[in-house]
Order: structure tokens, then sequence, then C-alpha cells
């Protein structure tokens, strides 16, 4: 059975039109204006040049040590169904592979994370173009790849795993491990949502799970410049942390005899290193714009199968000392 074919037909056609809140978590907020373009995110950016030059250190926000819960309950996970059967074309919501991946939440399990810094935005392709020219990164490239995803504030997309490395060594910094990534979209509140508990279709450019899995609601049909929903942002001020494009982690996914994506180790960790064995994936978090309401919450997990995706990006982590 090839699991990853099944599951992006199934996510293609369980993208989000949903209006719905977070069963049995309050009412939906509303937002009919769209989203501003924030101008001191794209200080600099309006120009690319030949001269290579690091991320500036002030494009990484520093998230605190604390300790959290990694992952689902067998509570939060019927609430992640019961929100999946809430797109407009439901039926992938009962099958084996969305089980699985959400099985694959679980146990939820105490994970202490060390101070560390992590990039306010998704890289951008201004910023990866710096890399090319500096010849440290490869140029993206792949099926789809056209000019429509090659605009200075989008984030870039189309890269590989090993491009993503290559990128985050260069700027100073390495791709986060996935408890850190979770920890930071969820913080030690445990946050359901970067933004809280409550789904909201306003505050992240999403898909849906339909015959057209780009969902227009949000104001835009397919990326959108980085930072381009300010009140989706974490309260350490992490965009994009759900939808515009998923972002590669450190971490293999670890899969069984069939295929299917292996869960966590029920006993609290500290700092957990990334898995690098048990797979020839690589995890990615946050869900995309062509992904529904139930990839962007904060514990979903996925993969790719593709090396170079269009709605996979990067986002890169560095120690503090």
């Amino acid at each position: 059975m090839n699991f990853y074919a099944n599951r992006s037909t199934a996510r293609r056609t369980m993208a989000s039109a949903t209006a719905m809140a977070f069963v049995g978590l309050g009412p939906l907020a509303h937002e009919n204006t769209p989203p501003t373009r924030i101008p001191e995110l794209f200080a600099g950016l309006d120009s690319i040049g030949v001269t290579a030059a690091r991320t500036p250190l002030d494009t990484r926000a520093r998230i605190a040590e604390g300790t959290f819960l990694m992952g689902s309950s067998p509570s939060q996970m019927q609430a992640a169904m019961a929100l999946c059967d809430r797109e407009v074309r439901p039926t992938p919501c009962h099958g084996a592979d969305f089980g699985a991946w959400l099985a694959s939440e679980g146990p939820a399990h105490s994970v202490s994370i060390s101070t560390f810094a992590l990039d306010r935005t998704e890289v951008t392709v201004a910023q990866y173009e710096r890399c090319v020219a500096a010849e440290a990164c490869a140029a993206p490239e792949g099926l789809g790849y056209t000019e429509r995803f090659d605009q200075p504030y989008y984030p870039v997309t189309h890269v590989r795993w090993d491009d993503a490395v290559a990128y985050c060594h260069w700027s100073g910094g390495r791709l986060p491990t996935e408890a850190e990534w979770e920890y930071a979209a969820r913080g030690v509140t445990g946050r359901l949502f970067p933004w809280g508990n409550v789904y909201n279709p306003h505050l992240s450019n999403h898909g849906s799970l339909a015959g057209d899995a780009s969902d227009k609601r949000d104001g835009f049909a397919g990326l959108a410049p980085v930072g381009s929903f300010p009140d989706g942002a974490t309260p350490e001020g992490l965009f994009d942390m759900a939808g515009n494009v998923s972002e590669w982690v450190a971490d293999v996914l670890v899969r069984d005899e069939n295929g299917r994506p292996i869960g966590y180790t029920p006993f609290p960790e500290f700092d957990p290193k990334p898995k690098s064995t048990g797979g020839s994936l690589h995890v990615i978090r946050g869900g995309s714009y062509e992904d529904g309401a139930p990839w962007l919450r904060c514990a979903a997990r996925d993969a790719t199968s593709l090396p170079r995706s269009a709605r996979v990006g990067i986002r890169c982590a560095a120690d503090v000392r």
C-alpha cells in the first residue's frame, strides 16, 4: 500500500471549508477584513543584490525554556476528528490514513525544552536567494516551480530537506527538532493552535478538503507573503506557524512495517534529540495553504514523499548561549 500517495489524495480531498469552532472549545471569532502587510517584516528585502548577507539575529525570537505536554490526548484526537468532520468532504476523516496520523500524535507526554531561538517568519525567497548567490544553497526547482512561487516576500518552496539544512547552517542556525517546533507553537500552556484554543479560518493561510484545495476566504488562493496574518502569531511573535507552507524539521518520520507513522514514547523527555533512523522521510509541521483545519493544529504531524514540494518551506532555529 502506498500510504503517502493515499495521504496526499486524502489531504486534497479534505481541505477546510470549516468556519466552525474547535469542537467543545467555544465559539468562533470572526474577522472580516483581509490581513495587512507588516512593513517591519519586509525591511531590506525589496532588493536581493549579489552580496551574501547572513540573517540578522533580530529575525529570530527567543523561546524561553519550559516544559509542556507534547502530542495529543485521546480527547484531543477525538476533537480533531470532529473538526475534520466539518470539512466540505469529510469522508477521508474516517479512513485508516487520517486515523494513523492522529494516532501518531500520541501518547501525550511531558517534554522539557532548553532556551533556543526560532525564526519569526518562514524563510523568504529573497533570503534564500542570498544563500544561492553565496553558492551555499541549491536553487529551488522541481515540478510546478514557476514564476508565481518566485516572489521575494513569499516563503521559499521547492527545496529539499538537505537544502533546508544547508540554508539554516549558512544563516548561523539549524533546523528545529520536532519537539522544539511544537513547543514554540504551543507554549507551556499547550495551545491547540498558535493563537489559542479556538480555530479561526481568518488567522492563517490555509486550504480545504474540497474539490478546490485552496480556501480563498483567508484572502489568498495560494501562497501569501510571510507575516500576512499578525493576529495568528504566537505570543512570542512567531508568524505563520499554522498555514502558508509546512516546514521541515530535523526529525526523520519513524514508520512501522506497513509504512504508517509511529507515535511518541510515553516517558518524560528532556531536549530530545532529532530522530535520525526508522524511515526515509522527514517530518513537516504547521500545515500549508492546501491543508484544512485539522492539519493546522500545533500537534498535527505530516510528511511528504516529494523531495521538492510546492507546500513545504523552511524555518530555522538556533542555539542560545
